[in-house]
């Protein structure tokens, strides 16, 4: 398939909500997040470079970093605003993983400065991880087209210099859904499944590449019935 055959397909095969959504059930996570502000578009003009960008729908969620381990099903099933409460109840000054959790929650319910100050909190409580430096990239990112910019810079050096690491491939792969970058979702996301296809991560890029494959299908039996 030629680049822009690949990104006509993640255009309409990824970013449309059953594709979102498929993901954030593999994790778990809840699907009640709040709709795009169409005032204030998630994506503000093209950050990706000329014939690399992505067209089509733009009904994503809020820009959110997506987190390695599944969301329990009592907290799953809150409205955005409560799983905030929620984890603003267990966060610990002294325990990044708690405070990653409060900080994609603020994330999801569209929160994005009380997220960062999760994430500011997250590193101070553990210096050397690189959660919470994803987590403030992806925050960055929900600024604009500069945010996305150097969130994409930042993932690109982090996933570089943590080859392994499937929590910084797959959210590589998400903030280029947002960027419209087809051609690095679809590389991203691969590597997350041949790191280990078995983990949350692994299941939920290997359904969301197989939405893009099967939109690819479908595009394929309609240039053929036309």
């Amino acid at each position: 398939m030629s680049a822009r055959g690949i990104l006509a397909v993640v255009a309409a095969g990824l970013v449309v909500a059953g594709a979102v959504i498929a993901g954030a059930l593999a994790l778990g996570g809840t699907t009640q997040l709040a709709a795009p502000d169409e005032a204030q578009p998630i994506v503000v003009g093209v950050v990706a470079a000329p014939g690399q960008e992505l067209t089509g729908p733009t009904d994503l969620p809020p820009l959110a970093m997506v987190l390695g381990d599944p969301v329990p099903d009592d907290i799953a099933s809150l409205s955005p605003s409560d799983q905030v409460e929620r984890y603003r109840d267990e966060a610990r000054a002294d325990d990044s993983a708690s405070l990653m959790r409060l900080g994609a929650a603020e994330q999801r319910a569209g929160a994005q400065d009380a997220a960062a100050d999760a994430y500011r909190r997250a590193r101070a409580a553990d210096p050397d991880a690189i959660d919470p430096v994803i987590g403030l990239a992806m925050a960055d990112a929900a600024t604009g087209d500069a945010g996305l910019r150097r969130a994409a810079a930042t993932l690109s050096r982090i996933t570089r210099d943590n080859p392994e690491s499937q929590l910084a491939w797959f959210n590589r792969g998400w903030l280029a859904t947002y960027r419209r970058a087809g051609g690095d979702v679809l590389s991203s996301w691969r590597r997350v499944v041949r790191i280990d296809p078995d983990t949350p991560l692994g299941r939920t890029a290997t359904a969301l590449l197989e939405g893009i494959e099967d939109q690819a299908r479908a595009q394929r039996g309609t240039r053929t019935n036309g």
